[in-house]
């Protein structure tokens, strides 16, 4: 680990890990699973901060922002799953509450490596259990496929009516585009640049603004009225006492009293 990286976190503490007093059937090989993904994607983290740094912040204080992190790096349905599959439901869902309170319980400790690696691992474990059951989670239910930029009009709706889920999704489309680009083979002729270019306009286009900015203009017109005033007369001939007034004319103009245009929109 990168001296980089672990200065990312927080001084190793006293805190322990709690232990149920009994193991789901498993809950053993999943762990392991999960534990060996987590450290796989924390290396890969260290060695490209620039990338993740900042979903990887997030991460460690958002339960969604942990789950997008995990989506963007890894195709979970590539994992070895099959024990999973072999346990009837009633187990999954006790496995799946047990994973939910592992995460609960590190997002609330100090976070060290060793704690941020368990709410990873508990993130990883829960998704995996879910991706075997079928039962997506509600508050990041777009993400129905590893890497997919595809959306349905319900989850566009939920965008729309989600803006901060709005910027997490448009944050993550612009990180596979920074990783494509960045890979040797890459060329804007591929069909999943083009996938990737046309989701960031969609979600981008989706983005409520701060309204109509107006721009008021203030024309300062002194300088029209000294014209006015002067006509055609020669200024090495006007009197003392004509001058001071036409002085004390302007001075009254540019204390304030000017005209406003009428504002336009930017």
């Amino acid at each position: 680990m990168s001296e980089k990286m672990n200065n990312l976190f927080a001084a190793n503490t006293n805190e322990s890990t709690a232990t149920g007093a009994r193991s789901l059937a498993g809950t053993a090989q999943l762990t392991s699973i999960a534990n060996t993904i987590s450290q796989e994607l924390i290396n890969k983290i260290s060695t490209d901060t620039e990338t993740y740094g900042e979903q990887f912040e997030n991460s460690k204080t958002d339960h969604n922002a942990m789950d997008a992190l995990i989506n963007l790096m890894i195709d979970l349905s590539t994992v070895e799953t099959e024990f999973l599959k072999e346990l009837d439901e009633e187990t999954l869902n006790s496995m799946l509450k047990s994973q939910q309170s592992k995460r609960s319980r590190s997002k609330n400790k100090t976070m060290t490596l060793d704690n941020y690696r368990n709410l990873m691992s508990g993130a990883v474990s829960e998704l995996l259990i879910r991706q075997v059951m079928g039962k997506a989670k509600s508050s990041m239910g777009y993400r129905r496929a590893s890497g997919s930029v595809e959306y349905t009009a319900e989850e566009l709706e939920m965008f729309k009516n989600d803006q901060e889920a709005l910027k997490r999704e448009i944050r993550n489309v612009q990180s596979k585009k920074s990783i494509m680009k960045s890979k040797a083979d890459f060329t804007e002729e591929d069909e999943r640049w083009g996938q990737l270019i046309a989701a960031e306009e969609t979600l981008k286009s989706m983005r409520v603004g701060g309204g109509v900015k107006t721009v008021f203009v203030v024309v300062d017109k002194t300088g029209e009225q000294l014209k006015a005033e002067l006509g055609d007369k020669d200024i090495d001939s006007i009197k003392a006492a004509d001058a001071k007034a036409l002085l004390k004319k302007l001075l009254e103009a540019a204390s304030g009293k000017v005209e406003a245009e009428e504002p336009t929109a930017e």
